[in-house]
């Protein structure tokens, strides 16, 4: 199985205080253990890395991609067919504080047809959250 890593993930696993840090902890195990293949798209760590600088100290997010570079995870750099994609999700979007790299994140799910995203966002449609 491949699965996309999102950033509300990313920061729980970084963050001890955050309310997801334990679920995180325990679904990155799992993925690992089973030999599942953990991607994430380069727009999910810069913004990762920006969100913990602003909500937890700039020291966690050097952390982070200290950490990161050392996690069995495949990096996906985004490229034009997946701006494009993203763009045409976006602009489908009727809600308020729609986020760019959400719907980068479906593109990259549907383009590289991965089985589901770790994330705890309601945007995703649950059936692609992997619990």
């Amino acid at each position: 199985m491949k699965y996309l890593a999102d950033s509300d993930f990313l920061f729980g696993l970084f963050v001890a205080k955050d309310p997801h840090n334990n679920e995180s902890k325990l679904i990155l195990k799992r993925v690992v253990k089973n030999s599942n293949d953990l991607l994430v798209l380069n727009l999910v760590v810069q913004e990762t890395a920006t969100v913990l600088s602003r909500k937890d100290k700039q020291s966690t997010a050097v952390d982070f991609l200290n950490q990161f570079q050392k996690m069995p995870v495949q990096i996906i750099l985004l490229d034009e067919e997946i701006e494009s994609f993203s763009w045409e999700i976006f602009r489908k979007q009727t809600k308020k504080r729609t986020s760019f790299v959400d719907c980068a994140n479906l593109a990259t799910l549907e383009k590289y047809k991965l089985d589901g995203i770790l994330s705890f966002d309601e945007f995703y449609p649950p059936e692609l959250k992997v619990k």
